[in-house]
């Protein structure tokens, strides 16, 4: 169904794709949550008439143990609705930064100027977040009869990765949900999903734990029959107790829950597009929407492969870079290209299957609806100002929001230039993976070892002095090679070796400068630099330092070329280590 423009006779509830009123949305909800208690009610109210039945009947064993089976489903009909009774949704929302108008004034004052275009009232709270997401909420109270407290939260990766434009698309969407009444009935909906969803999950626990117990004594009961050399016995199916069946029913109910509220949310996703319509525009709004799963893409490739490059090693970027490398990454030619090229097709053909459990429509279907509707005639603006400007000291703020977001570990974490944080995290890493030769070494010779160059050169000696296999059986051996022995045990050991052995020879050659680790925004996220000739000979140079006798040569020349002086040859003093 095509979208009309949103002009004042739409700005109401029940603006786009017939998108029920606040009081519709609210009834529904309550009466799915009311209907979660009548269902158990109703379970409750099966028993009862089950047991009214046999006591007309004559009185036998099985009417015995009708009305014991019968108790235990109303016990565990009543454990389902106080285990149901937990509380919804947080009403906090997720961490963040929260904003005072005194420290963003800017920001303030625009977010107040579009709730006023809009015609709704502007939130209480203005809470910058992680990530590139969006959403708003409201504390309503009586059932969202009675407005309360409203909060806007906003991701860092859309202040840095969006236009000032597309930003203001985004925050007229959820501007939107505002003033359609879509927040009000929030919390009852999420109350709703939370007591389902524990419930469920609670019931498949428990109906798991109780057959895991009936496999657990039949297992039992068959090893004490083997013992007395008896045969086991005869294996009987499962047997289902009352928290199965009821798993299924509430199963069923939960998703008639989220097929309903669920249909709900899509079509509140299309009013408050028209919404962002009246604010940026068609044409703004659609490019919001194909940049804002793109950007989720790159943030997460920025968290996971660069913010967090110096995890293992103790290192985080700079103060205030954690989330505010997320701009360097976007700044990059060709990541920027790339980033442009993902959001540029639409990411879902029309006639694929809908989940109809999904609280957003296809992103494909709402792009479509926003370039059916007519030209506004608007010109967009060829100045693509960035979401930025809107903030009053954008450093410090990144810093601060590291403070409020990060764990106690992350924040304990040193800090490193960008420049630095590739081969500083890969000197860690090598000395961290030599560590059980090192102790290998401090064990057959008596006097300690550090990574480096010096130990490098001193292990080199005791590989001439024969003592390859003696180094090697101190190392940690795996499951296997544990296992093995002679020859297959030798070869084991070697290989573990040669493993650590490179790993120091790498340590060293980055020491000496003759290999560097360089930060890539375009490609991976570390570039190795090092001349061919070092990387080809490299692993023959390994191979003939493990052979049997040992040649330590090759390496050593390799390791010394270049101009990297070193002590490998037990001569000449350690080289300068970078700080």
């Amino acid at each position: 169904m095509p979208l009309r423009p949103a002009g004042p006779a739409a700005s109401g509830p029940a603006a786009g794709r017939g998108a029920p009123g606040a009081s519709l949305r609210a009834a529904l909800a309550l009466g799915l949550l009311l209907g979660f208690y009548l269902l158990a009610l109703s379970l409750l109210v099966a028993v009862a008439a089950l047991d009214v039945v046999l006591a007309r009947g004559t009185f036998t064993v099985v009417t015995v143990e009708g009305w014991l089976g019968s108790l235990a489903v109303a016990w565990c009909v009543l454990r389902v609705v106080a285990l149901g009774r937990r509380p919804g949704e947080g009403r906090e929302g997720p961490p963040g930064l929260s904003l005072t108008p005194r420290e963003q004034p800017e920001l303030w004052e625009h977010v107040r100027r579009l709730a006023e275009r809009v015609g709704t009232r502007p939130p209480a709270e203005i809470r910058i977040v992680p990530g590139a997401v969006a959403m708003v909420r409201e504390d309503a109270r009586w059932l969202g009869l009675v407005p309360g407290e409203r909060r806007l939260f906003l991701g860092v990766a859309l202040l840095l990765g969006l236009p000032g434009a597309e930003l203001d698309a985004v925050l007229g969407h959820e501007l939107g949900h505002y003033a359609h009444h879509d927040t009000r009935s929030g919390h009852v909906v999420a109350a709703l999903r939370g007591r389902l969803a524990h419930t469920v999950g609670t019931l498949r626990e428990r109906a798991a734990r109780e057959e895991a117990e009936e496999r657990a004594e039949f297992a039992a009961k068959a090893a004490r029959r083997r013992a007395e050399g008896r045969p086991p016995p005869l294996k009987r199916g499962r047997t289902r107790g009352p928290d199965h069946y009821l798993a299924l029913v509430f199963t069923a109910y939960a998703k008639l829950c989220l097929r309903l509220t669920e249909a709900v949310s899509r079509r509140q996703e299309y009013a408050a597009d028209l919404v962002a319509v009246r604010i940026a525009g068609p044409a703004t709004t659609a490019a919001a929407l194909r940049r804002v799963p793109a950007l989720e893409a790159a943030d997460e490739l920025y968290l996971n492969h660069y913010a967090l490059l110096g995890w293992d090693a103790g290192l985080l970027p700079p103060e205030g870079q954690f989330y505010g490398g997320f701009a360097l990454l976007l700044a990059d030619d060709t990541r920027r290209a790339r980033l442009t090229a993902l959001a540029e097709p639409l990411p879902e053909e029309p006639g694929e299957d809908r989940s109809p459990y999904a609280s957003h429509p296809p992103t494909a279907d709402r792009i479509r609806a926003l370039e059916s509707l007519p030209d506004d005639g608007c010109t967009p603006t060829l100045v693509r100002r960035p979401a930025t400007d809107l903030l009053r000291a954008p450093d410090r703020l990144l810093a601060d929001l590291e403070q409020a977001t990060l764990s106690t570990e992350a924040l304990s974490k040193r800090r490193v230039p960008w420049a630095e944080l590739p081969w500083r995290a890969r000197r860690e890493n090598s000395a961290r993976e030599a560590e059980p030769l090192l102790a290998a070494m401090a064990e057959l010779t008596g006097a300690p070892a550090a990574p480096g160059v010096i130990a490098l050169g001193h292990l080199l000696d005791l590989l001439d002095r024969g003592l390859l296999d003696e180094l090697a059986a101190r190392l940690p051996r795996s499951e296997q090679a544990a296992r093995s022995s002679g020859r297959a045990a030798r070869a084991f050991a070697r290989t573990a070796f040669r493993s650590a052995l490179r790993q120091l020879a790498l340590g060293a050659a980055l020491e000496t400068g003759l290999c560097r680790w360089e930060l890539c925004w375009a490609g991976p996220p570390v570039r190795q630099t090092a001349p061919a000739w070092f990387t080809e000979d490299l692993p023959a140079a390994l191979d003939r330092a493990v052979a049997e006798p040992a040649v330590t040569a090759p390496l050593r020349t390799l390791l010394l070329r270049g101009g990297a002086h070193g002590p490998l040859d037990g001569t000449r003093p350690a080289p300068h280590t970078l700080a």
